[in-house]
Protein backbone atom coordinates (compact mmCIF):
# COMPACT_ATOMS: atom_id res chain seq x y z
CA UNK A 1 0.00 0.00 0.00
CA UNK A 2 1.44 3.43 -1.30
CA UNK A 3 0.53 6.64 0.20
CA UNK A 4 -0.62 9.19 -2.22
CA UNK A 5 2.84 11.28 -1.36
CA UNK A 6 4.37 8.63 -2.40
CA UNK A 7 3.24 8.42 -5.84
CA UNK A 8 0.78 11.29 -6.69
CA UNK A 9 4.04 13.62 -8.05
CA UNK A 10 4.99 10.73 -10.50
CA UNK A 11 1.90 10.22 -11.54
CA UNK A 12 1.09 13.92 -12.84
CA UNK A 13 3.83 13.83 -14.85
CA UNK A 14 2.75 10.50 -16.90
CA UNK A 15 0.99 9.98 -19.93
CA UNK A 16 -2.14 8.53 -17.31
CA UNK A 17 -2.61 11.75 -15.72
CA UNK A 18 -5.52 12.51 -17.32
CA UNK A 19 -7.15 9.14 -17.24
CA UNK A 20 -6.95 8.40 -13.74
CA UNK A 21 -7.73 11.89 -13.11
CA UNK A 22 -11.47 11.61 -15.26
CA UNK A 23 -11.69 8.07 -13.65
CA UNK A 24 -11.42 9.96 -10.11
CA UNK A 25 -13.78 12.13 -11.16
CA UNK A 26 -15.94 9.54 -12.50
CA UNK A 27 -15.97 7.07 -9.66
CA UNK A 28 -16.55 10.09 -7.09
CA UNK A 29 -19.33 11.39 -8.49
CA UNK A 30 -20.89 7.63 -8.47
CA UNK A 31 -20.18 7.46 -5.14
CA UNK A 32 -21.73 10.51 -3.79
CA UNK A 33 -25.15 9.94 -6.30
CA UNK A 34 -25.25 6.46 -4.72
CA UNK A 35 -24.76 8.33 -1.02
CA UNK A 36 -27.07 10.87 -0.87
CA UNK A 37 -29.90 8.56 -2.42
CA UNK A 38 -29.16 5.93 0.27
CA UNK A 39 -29.50 8.63 2.76
CA UNK A 40 -31.74 11.36 1.40
CA UNK A 41 -29.49 14.04 1.94
CA UNK A 42 -26.83 16.80 0.65
CA UNK A 43 -23.65 15.10 0.67
CA UNK A 44 -20.24 16.06 -1.43
CA UNK A 45 -17.45 14.49 -2.99
CA UNK A 46 -14.18 16.71 -3.38
CA UNK A 47 -12.00 15.68 -6.15
CA UNK A 48 -8.44 16.43 -6.55
CA UNK A 49 -7.68 17.37 -10.18
CA UNK A 50 -4.61 16.98 -12.55
CA UNK A 51 -3.03 19.70 -14.33
CA UNK A 52 -2.97 17.35 -17.71
CA UNK A 53 -6.86 17.26 -17.45
CA UNK A 54 -6.97 21.02 -18.30
CA UNK A 55 -4.67 20.60 -21.05
CA UNK A 56 -6.70 18.06 -22.66
CA UNK A 57 -9.12 21.17 -23.06
CA UNK A 58 -11.87 19.39 -22.10
CA UNK A 59 -12.40 19.22 -18.77
CA UNK A 60 -15.94 21.16 -18.69
CA UNK A 61 -17.47 18.70 -20.60
CA UNK A 62 -16.36 15.56 -19.82
CA UNK A 63 -17.32 16.89 -16.06
CA UNK A 64 -21.14 17.89 -16.81
CA UNK A 65 -20.83 14.26 -19.27
CA UNK A 66 -20.14 12.54 -15.81
CA UNK A 67 -22.93 14.09 -13.58
CA UNK A 68 -25.05 13.28 -16.65
CA UNK A 69 -24.37 9.61 -16.43
CA UNK A 70 -24.33 9.77 -12.46
CA UNK A 71 -27.46 11.33 -11.97
CA UNK A 72 -25.21 13.51 -9.13
CA UNK A 73 -26.24 17.00 -8.90
CA UNK A 74 -23.84 19.77 -9.58
CA UNK A 75 -23.68 20.91 -6.16
CA UNK A 76 -22.87 17.24 -4.81
CA UNK A 77 -18.82 17.60 -6.86
CA UNK A 78 -16.12 19.93 -5.82
CA UNK A 79 -13.05 20.15 -7.87
CA UNK A 80 -10.01 21.14 -6.23
CA UNK A 81 -6.97 22.52 -8.15
CA UNK A 82 -3.42 24.40 -6.88
CA UNK A 83 -3.12 28.14 -7.69
CA UNK A 84 0.56 25.95 -9.84
CA UNK A 85 -2.23 24.37 -12.21
CA UNK A 86 -4.40 27.58 -12.77
CA UNK A 87 -0.99 29.02 -13.32
CA UNK A 88 0.27 26.96 -15.95
CA UNK A 89 -3.03 26.81 -17.71
CA UNK A 90 -4.35 30.42 -17.06
CA UNK A 91 -6.60 30.39 -19.97
CA UNK A 92 -7.80 27.05 -20.74
CA UNK A 93 -8.33 27.03 -16.19
CA UNK A 94 -10.41 30.02 -16.29
CA UNK A 95 -12.51 28.93 -19.27
CA UNK A 96 -13.24 25.69 -17.75
CA UNK A 97 -13.75 26.95 -14.04
CA UNK A 98 -16.10 29.68 -15.29
CA UNK A 99 -18.12 27.11 -17.19
CA UNK A 100 -18.47 24.53 -14.17
CA UNK A 101 -18.87 27.07 -11.73
CA UNK A 102 -21.95 28.54 -14.06
CA UNK A 103 -23.43 24.78 -14.10
CA UNK A 104 -23.56 24.81 -10.02
CA UNK A 105 -20.35 22.66 -9.68
CA UNK A 106 -18.15 23.95 -6.72
CA UNK A 107 -14.29 24.94 -7.35
CA UNK A 108 -12.15 25.30 -4.54
CA UNK A 109 -8.35 26.02 -4.31
CA UNK A 110 -6.66 23.18 -2.44
CA UNK A 111 -3.57 24.37 -0.18
CA UNK A 112 -3.75 27.67 -0.70
CA UNK A 113 -0.97 29.74 -0.16
CA UNK A 114 1.76 27.60 -0.83
CA UNK A 115 1.71 28.21 -4.38
CA UNK A 116 3.49 30.94 -6.42
CA UNK A 117 -0.33 32.52 -7.46
CA UNK A 118 -0.70 36.12 -7.45
CA UNK A 119 -4.51 37.20 -5.34
CA UNK A 120 -5.15 39.13 -8.23
CA UNK A 121 -6.36 35.58 -9.13
CA UNK A 122 -8.96 35.28 -7.00
CA UNK A 123 -10.97 37.92 -8.63
CA UNK A 124 -10.62 35.94 -12.03
CA UNK A 125 -11.57 32.39 -11.02
CA UNK A 126 -14.77 31.07 -10.15
CA UNK A 127 -14.19 29.76 -6.65
CA UNK A 128 -16.57 28.84 -3.88
CA UNK A 129 -13.97 27.80 -1.34
CA UNK A 130 -10.42 28.25 -0.04
CA UNK A 131 -8.88 25.51 1.58
CA UNK A 132 -5.86 26.25 4.32
CA UNK A 133 -2.84 24.29 4.11
CA UNK A 134 -2.09 21.26 6.69
CA UNK A 135 1.32 22.71 7.39
CA UNK A 136 0.01 26.19 8.30
CA UNK A 137 -2.74 24.43 10.69
CA UNK A 138 0.23 21.94 12.05
CA UNK A 139 1.77 24.69 14.44
CA UNK A 140 -1.28 27.25 14.52
CA UNK A 141 -1.09 27.26 18.34
CA UNK A 142 2.97 27.27 18.61
CA UNK A 143 3.47 29.98 15.80
CA UNK A 144 2.53 33.59 15.80
CA UNK A 145 3.40 33.47 11.92
CA UNK A 146 1.37 30.38 11.13
CA UNK A 147 -1.64 31.87 13.08
CA UNK A 148 -1.44 34.96 11.54
CA UNK A 149 -1.40 33.90 8.40
CA UNK A 150 -4.29 31.30 8.82
CA UNK A 151 -6.45 34.44 9.85
CA UNK A 152 -5.25 36.14 6.70
CA UNK A 153 -6.91 33.74 4.81
CA UNK A 154 -9.49 33.25 6.58
CA UNK A 155 -10.37 37.05 6.38
CA UNK A 156 -9.39 36.91 2.43
CA UNK A 157 -12.25 34.38 1.95
CA UNK A 158 -15.17 36.25 3.50
CA UNK A 159 -14.36 39.33 2.11
CA UNK A 160 -14.39 37.26 -1.44
CA UNK A 161 -17.23 35.50 0.06
CA UNK A 162 -16.04 32.48 -0.26
CA UNK A 163 -16.08 29.32 2.55
CA UNK A 164 -12.80 27.96 4.00
CA UNK A 165 -12.22 25.07 5.19
CA UNK A 166 -8.77 24.03 7.44
CA UNK A 167 -6.85 20.76 6.23
CA UNK A 168 -4.65 18.72 8.84
CA UNK A 169 -6.64 18.84 12.02
CA UNK A 170 -5.83 16.11 14.55
CA UNK A 171 -6.05 18.35 17.74
CA UNK A 172 -8.83 19.53 19.52
CA UNK A 173 -6.39 23.09 20.50
CA UNK A 174 -5.90 23.54 16.86
CA UNK A 175 -9.94 22.37 16.28
CA UNK A 176 -10.38 25.42 18.84
CA UNK A 177 -7.95 27.96 17.51
CA UNK A 178 -9.65 27.73 14.01
CA UNK A 179 -12.92 28.23 15.15
CA UNK A 180 -12.11 31.44 17.48
CA UNK A 181 -10.16 32.48 14.27
CA UNK A 182 -13.51 31.86 12.04
CA UNK A 183 -12.95 29.12 10.06
CA UNK A 184 -16.01 27.65 8.78
CA UNK A 185 -15.03 23.79 8.15
CA UNK A 186 -12.44 21.21 8.89
CA UNK A 187 -10.95 18.24 8.06
CA UNK A 188 -8.36 15.53 9.82
CA UNK A 189 -7.54 12.55 11.37
CA UNK A 190 -9.40 14.50 14.82
CA UNK A 191 -13.07 13.71 13.03
CA UNK A 192 -12.26 10.47 11.06
CA UNK A 193 -9.03 9.11 9.04
CA UNK A 194 -9.24 6.95 5.77
CA UNK A 195 -11.95 4.38 5.45
CA UNK A 196 -13.69 1.84 3.32
CA UNK A 197 -16.46 3.68 1.07
CA UNK A 198 -19.18 1.39 2.78
CA UNK A 199 -17.94 2.17 6.41
CA UNK A 200 -18.27 5.91 5.60
CA UNK A 201 -21.47 5.51 3.96
CA UNK A 202 -22.86 3.58 7.28
CA UNK A 203 -21.51 6.38 9.14
CA UNK A 204 -23.33 9.01 7.21
CA UNK A 205 -26.54 7.25 7.35
CA UNK A 206 -26.15 6.74 11.28
CA UNK A 207 -25.56 10.51 11.57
Amino acid sequence: MLTPGTFLAVLDQSVLASVVGHWAVETGAAFCAHVRDRINGAFCVAVNLFGAQLSDGDLAARVLGTLERTGLAPDGLELELTENIVLEHDTAALEAMTKLRSEGVRISFDDFGTGYASLSMLKRVALTRLKIDQSFVRSINEDAKDATIVKAVIDLAQGFGLDVIAEGIETESQFATLKTLGCDLGQGYLFARPMPAAELEKRLRAS
